[in-house]
């Protein structure tokens, strides 16, 4: 097993993974490389199309930062403006189930303090007392030097994502 120690390469790799279900457009925004969307809408119908028993719509918004050092400072940043950016784009409505903004960092080096900011950082809302759905705020970090992944509660599965990543299963 070789592991990814290069961000270019594993942004690249993150990319081509999520370009199979999501809509992937490269960014140039300071550390904003990436971002990525998925839409998803279910319906059950009986007998016909014109009676609609049920349907639901599910959206996640992904954002991926990649550079050489990931500070606290960074941090902060990245994350209110994906937060900020994501609830823009989250339409609550009647068919809404759930949306999810997914904030991905990758770096060379990551200082210290950053690990317990993730693994803490906890932003969930309800929409009409969940009668219009909820948003779950998903942040998983990998460090590249080291091949470290982490991530929130939220975020477990976007580190295994990662994970596969660095282990080149991806």
């Amino acid at each position: 097993m070789t592991l990814e120690r290069d961000v270019g390469a594993a942004v690249e790799r993150l990319m081509r993974s999520y370009s199979g279900y999501y809509d992937v457009s490269p960014c140039d925004e300071g550390d904003l490389v990436a971002r990525a969307e998925f839409h998803s809408r279910g319906e059950k119908y009986l007998l016909v199309r014109g009676v609609n028993l049920w349907s639901v719509e599910d959206h996640e918004y992904v954002y991926v930062f990649a550079g050489d050092r990931l500070d606290e400072e960074t941090l902060e940043h990245a994350l209110q403006m994906s937060i900020d950016e994501g609830m823009e784009r989250i339409n609550p409505g009647p068919d809404h189930h759930c949306s999810l903004i997914s904030t991905i960092f990758i770096y060379d080096s990551i200082d210290e303090c950053i690990p317990k900011r993730i693994s803490k950082y906890r932003n969930h809302r309800d929409f009409l007392f969940m009668l219009r759905g909820w948003m779950d705020h998903r942040v998983a970090s990998l460090e590249t030097s080291t091949g470290t992944v982490m991530s929130n509660r939220a975020g477990r599965e976007v580190a295994v994502n990662l994970r596969a990543i660095v282990e080149n299963r991806r």
